[in-house]
């Protein structure tokens, strides 16, 4: 199966179960479910099982629950607006929650089955791990890598004819290459590729003759049993991660007017492109991409934003501490503004993918 259709499955899955995560909550507390849809309209095919209509949409990448009474107050007990705001604020989180215990899972499957982390040189000299790679973690700004075309996540190979095993060996065969055209052999979501660089002759110390950083990366496992534990240090890990970033990345933006330095921001295409890549590393680096693209839309659906679960969330804290509802027209209205907002940018941010697939 082509490593694209293998990561739009993955993203449609996790979609449908972020879903059924609202779902599941808007059954247990007896609110109507008028349609479950995988995938986005116009509809392809849909069937009436009890009260519910289960459709499959035209774009494949997203879905809908749609609840009777969600988007106007109805005087009824199956109505979403008649039940109390508790009960609503725990199906809309629901479909949060589930991104967490998918993510929980998934990371405890990695730790048993393997995953590539960072480690160090003592360790490797220890003989604790027989296979390891050398991996880029940052490329500097206006450096001879950048020029060259190195990306963060490449993995060094060769410099010249010379196959490199350690990161102070590839520090001191660029140091001796100074000023001199080299070819760099790396690999690439898979695929070895050839750069040309030339190591600067004067350089800051801290970003070094070529300006990269490198880290060595292993893979490790836990037993069956720590599993579990290991997914869960995982999941809080990453979530706290995509949290920091995310902050980064607006407070970069309100101050600065632009991203952080290597930040990138990716659309539906871009992800796809992105994540076939990681399928072509094998199954443990798809596994660990799917994992850290769930944490990341629970976060994403947390934020404030109305349009977002974390904005109904809001409207419903709001409803709470009044003891009145935000008035539906309102609701409505900013739900609708920022619903168009964000698709405006999801179509800005997908042009731009287009622009740097066809590129690269």
């Amino acid at each position: 199966m082509p490593p694209v259709v293998v990561i739009i499955i993955a993203l449609v899955v996790l979609i449908t179960l972020h879903e059924l995560g609202h779902f599941l909550l808007a059954k247990k507390y007896g609110v109507k479910v008028e349609e479950f849809g995988i995938g986005i309209p116009p509809r392809l095919f849909g069937k009436k099982v009890g009260e519910t209509i289960y459709s499959l949409n035209l774009i494949p990448l997203g879905g809908f629950v749609r609840l009777y009474g969600e988007d106007k107050k109805i005087d009824d007990k199956k109505s979403f607006s008649s039940k109390p705001v508790y009960q609503r604020a725990l199906i809309v989180f629901g479909g949060v929650a589930a991104f967490f215990v998918i993510a929980f899972f998934i990371f405890s499957a990695l730790s048993f089955i393997g995953y590539r982390t960072g480690v160090s040189s003592e360790d490797i000299e220890k003989g604790l791990y027989e296979e390891w790679q050398i991996v880029v973690s940052e490329v500097m700004e206006n450096s001879p890598a950048e020029k060259a075309g190195i990306e963060p996540g490449d993995e060094l190979l060769k410099i010249g004819e010379k196959e490199i095993k350690m990161p102070e060996e590839a520090i001191s065969l660029l140091q001796e290459k100074r000023g001199e055209e080299v070819e760099l052999e790396i690999r690439r979501r898979g695929e070895s590729i050839y750069l040309s660089a030339t190591p600067r002759e004067e350089y800051d110390e801290k970003e070094g003759a070529l300006g990269i950083g490198m880290a060595l990366m292993a893979k490790e496992s836990v037993p069956l049993y720590y599993a579990p534990v290991q997914g869960a240090k995982m999941t809080a890990g990453s979530t706290v991660m995509v949290f920091r970033n995310l902050g980064m990345l607006f407070h970069s933006l309100a101050t600065e007017g632009s991203l952080p330095r290597g930040a990138e921001v990716r659309g539906p295409v871009g992800i796809v492109h992105y994540g076939a890549g990681f399928v072509a590393e094998g199954f443990s680096m798809f596994l660990h991409f799917v994992g850290m693209i769930t944490i990341f839309l629970a976060v994403f659906n947390l934020l404030p934003i109305p349009a977002l679960d974390g904005g109904r969330l809001v409207f419903l804290a709001i409803e709470r501490v009044k003891g009145a509802s935000v008035s539906e027209k309102v609701e409505q209205g900013l739900t609708a503004f920022f619903f168009l907002l964000i698709i405006g940018l999801i179509l800005f941010v997908t042009y731009r993918d287009v622009l740097w697939i066809l590129g690269g």
